[in-house]
C-alpha cells in the first residue's frame, strides 16, 4: 500500500535554465518560464505570438473556406451589454469567428437558447446570465479584435431536435473554419472558466551558477501531465475525456488550449507550450503511441517526433494527402486508431455515438475517394473494419433498445472497443453490398438502419455461456473442433434461460503468420415476410500468435477447411 500512495503522489521536475540570448549551458537544458496565470497580459501576448505566426508562416495552416459561417453567431462586439445572438446571413460572409470548445458537466447555463427564448437572445444576452467560461472566452475573443463567437449551447436551439440535428451535423464545417478554437481544458462545466493561475510551489527561482563569463538562471518547474500527455492521458484534463470535444480538437486548425497550469498552442503545422518542454523535438521516443504517429505517415523519423503531437499528426496526415495525394499514409489504420480512441471516451447519450465523431470521418473522407461511410467504417477496408472487438474491461453490456447503429458497426455497443494490432490479416471474404440509412440522409450523422450482404465460409456452432467463476470465458464449441478459440461477445447475448444457443462463425480474415481463420460470430433472426438475416453477436479469433501456438493454429485452419461450406448472409 506504502509503495502505491508513493508511486501516485510522485512529482516530476524539470531543471533548466531561462538566460534568452545566451550560450547553451553544458548539461542544463533551455526552458520558459510559464506566465503563472492564463488570464495575464504575458499569457496573452505569448498566444498572440503564435498566431501571428501561424496566420503569416503556416502554409499547412491556411485552410478552410472564407465564406463558410455557422448558421448563428454571439456577436460580442461593444460592450458587455451588447452581446446578442445574430443570424450569420446579417454579416459580412468573410467575417472571422471563434469557437469555444468546454465540457457542459451537470450545470447547464441560464443563458441556453431555446424555441421560446431565441428572439429575446437576438435581443441581447444578458452578461449575467452567461457562466464563466463563456464571459472570459468573449473577453479573450474581444483582445484578439475579433467580433463573433461560436458556442454551441447559445448558437443552436436547445431541445429543438430538428435545429440539433441539423447543426449537430455541421460541426465539421464550424469547428474546421474557425479562425481558432479555444479549449477550456481544466473546466468540468461552464461555471469553471476558462483561465487558470499556476499555484505556489509549482515554479521555482533556485538562484544562478556562473559559466565562463556569464551568469545563468536557474529554475525548477513541476512537470504537467497534459502538456506531455495531451491526446493519450486524457484523465488529465475534463475536455480530454469527452467524445464530443475529441473531434472538436482534431478538425480545429488551430486550437489554443487553457490547462489548469499553462497555455497550449496546437495547429496543423506545429505544437507549442509555454512551458517549451514538450514542443516537437524528441522527447518520450519510447512512447507507445508513436507507433501510432510513425503509421499515419508511414516514416520511421516521425518515431522519434514528441507525444504531444499526436493529434497533429491524425488530423495533418488527412490534410497532408489532400494537398500531396501521397501514397504513403495508411488511412486504414489511422481511421481504426481514431476509432479505437474515441470509443474510449465519455459520452452522455449514447445515440450520439456516431454523430459525435461525424466531424472527424466528413475530415477524413477527403483521402477516402468514391468510398463509401458506413456507420464508423469505410467501404474501402470494410473487410478488415469489421475486426472490432469489445474490450474485455468494463463488463459485457446491454445493447441499446434505441437503434444506434447495424450490429457489425462498433458504434452499435456502448463500449470501448479495439483492433488486433498484433497479427497482420488478409482478407477472406467477398463483400456484394454494404448500406447505411440515414436521418435526413446526412451520412456522417445518426444511422436508422443498414445491411451487409458477404459471401464467405461458414460454419455452423454453439455459443456457451460463461461459468460463473469466468464471466468473460464465453465458447466455441463444435463436434470436430479441438482448439479454443479467443471469444469476444459485443453485448451479453444470451436470455436468462439460455446456456446455449447455435451460431454461425463466419470467416473474414486469416492471420498472414501461422495463417488461422477470424470469424465474427453470428445469430440467425427470421422476420416477419420470411427473409433470413443475421446479427453480429462477437468475434472468434485464433490463439495468440507465440511460437508453441502453432500447431493449434494449423489444427483451427484444418477444422474450418473442412467443415465450413460457403453461403451469402445479410447481416443488420
Amino acid at each position: 500500500m506504502e509503495d502505491t500512495l508513493l508511486e501516485e503522489d510522485q512529482v516530476e521536475w524539470n531543471f533548466f535554465h531561462a538566460s534568452l540570448g545566451q550560450k547553451d549551458l553544458p548539461g542544463i537544458p533551455k526552458g520558459s518560464l510559464v506566465s503563472g496565470n492564463t488570464a495575464s497580459e504575458a499569457a496573452y501576448e505569448w498566444a498572440q505570438q503564435q498566431l501571428s505566426v501561424c496566420t503569416q508562416r503556416h502554409q499547412h495552416c491556411r485552410t478552410g473556406s472564407h465564406s463558410f459561417l455557422p448558421t448563428r453567431l454571439v456577436s460580442i462586439a461593444g460592450t458587455n451589454d451588447e452581446i446578442r445572438l445574430i443570424d450569420s446571413s446579417e454579416i459580412s460572409q468573410h467575417s472571422r469567428y471563434v469557437a469555444l470548445s468546454h465540457c457542459w458537466g451537470i450545470r447547464l447555463p441560464e443563458c441556453l437558447t431555446t424555441k421560446e427564448n431565441v428572439l429575446d437572445q437576438m435581443e441581447n444576452v444578458a452578461w449575467t446570465t452567461l457562466p464563466k467560461s463563456f464571459q472570459e472566452a468573449i473577453l479573450f475573443t474581444r483582445k484578439l479584435g475579433v467580433d463573433y463567437l461560436w458556442i454551441d449551447s447559445l448558437c443552436i436551439i436547445q431541445r429543438d431536435p430538428e435545429d440539433w440535428l441539423r447543426e449537430a451535423g455541421r460541426m465539421f464545417h464550424v469547428y474546421r473554419n474557425a479562425f481558432l478554437t479555444l479549449a477550456a481544458s481544466h473546466a468540468k462545466d461552464s461555471s469553471k472558466g476558462l483561465f487558470s493561475s499556476l499555484g505556489p510551489g509549482k515554479q521555482l527561482q533556485l538562484g544562478t551558477i556562473r559559466h565562463g563569463a556569464e551568469e545563468y538562471q536557474l529554475y525548477a518547474q513541476q512537470s504537467f501531465p497534459e502538456t506531455t500527455n495531451l491526446y493519450l492521458n486524457h484523465r488529465s484534463e475534463p475536455l480530454f475525456k469527452r467524445a464530443w470535444t475529441f473531434q472538436e480538437r482534431l478538425v480545429s486548425p488551430r486550437i489554443l488550449y487553457f490547462t489548469k497550469h499553462e497555455l497550449i498552442w496546437e495547429c496543423y503545422s506545429t505544437t507549442v507550450c509555454e512551458c517549451k518542454f514538450h514542443n516537437d523535438g524528441p522527447y518520450n521516443p519510447t512512447s507507445l503511441k508513436m507507433s501510432h504517429v510513425s503509421s499515419l505517415l508511414n516514416s520511421p523519423s516521425l518515431s522519434r517526433q514528441s507525444p504531444i503531437n499526436y493529434s497533429w499528426y491524425i488530423r495533418n496526415s488527412v490534410e497532408f494527402t489532400k494537398k500531396t495525394k501521397s501514397s504513403k499514409v495508411d488511412a486504414d489504420k489511422t481511421w481504426r486508431r481514431i476509432v479505437q480512441f474515441y470509443s474510449d471516451l465519455q459520452l452522455t447519450n449514447q445515440t450520439d455515438r456516431l454523430l459525435a465523431i461525424g466531424a472527424i470521418a466528413e475530415q477524413t473522407q477527403a483521402i477516402r475517394q468514391n468510398q463509401k461511410y458506413l456507420a464508423g467504417l469505410w467501404y474501402g477496408s470494410l473487410e478488415l473494419d469489421l475486426l472490432w472487438a469489445r474490450k474485455r474491461r468494463p463488463k459485457v453490456q446491454q445493447r441499446s433498445e434505441r437503434y444506434i447503429a447495424p450490429t457489425w458497426s462498433w458504434a452499435s455497443i456502448p463500449s470501448p472497443i479495439a483492433y488486433d494490432s498484433t497479427s497482420p490479416l488478409k482478407p477472406h471474404v467477398q463483400v456484394l453490398d454494404a448500406s447505411c440509412e440515414y436521418i435526413d440522409g446526412n451520412q456522417f450523422g445518426q444511422a436508422t438502419g443498414g445491411q451487409l450482404v458477404l459471401r464467405g465460409e461458414s460454419v455452423t456452432c454453439t455459443l456457451c455461456k460463461p461459468s460463473y467463476e469466468s464471466l468473460e470465458d464465453y465458447r466455441i464449441l463444435h463436434p470436430e473442433l479441438t482448439v479454443d478459440l479467443e471469444v469476444s461477445v459485443d453485448c451479453e447475448p444470451f436470455p436468462l434461460e439460455l446456456e446455449q444457443m447455435t451460431v454461425l462463425m463466419l470467416r473474414i480474415a486469416d492471420t498472414r503468420e501461422f495463417p488461422a481463420p477470424v470469424s465474427l460470430i453470428l445469430k440467425k433472426d427470421k422476420a416477419a415476410d420470411g427473409q433470413v438475416s443475421y446479427t453480429r453477436l462477437g468475434l472468434a479469433s485464433p490463439p495468440g500468435v507465440k511460437i508453441h501456438e502453432e500447431d493449434k493454429r494449423r489444427k483451427l485452419a484444418d477444422w474450418f477447411g473442412r467443415c465450413s461450406e460457403t453461403r451469402t448472409c445479410i447481416i443488420v
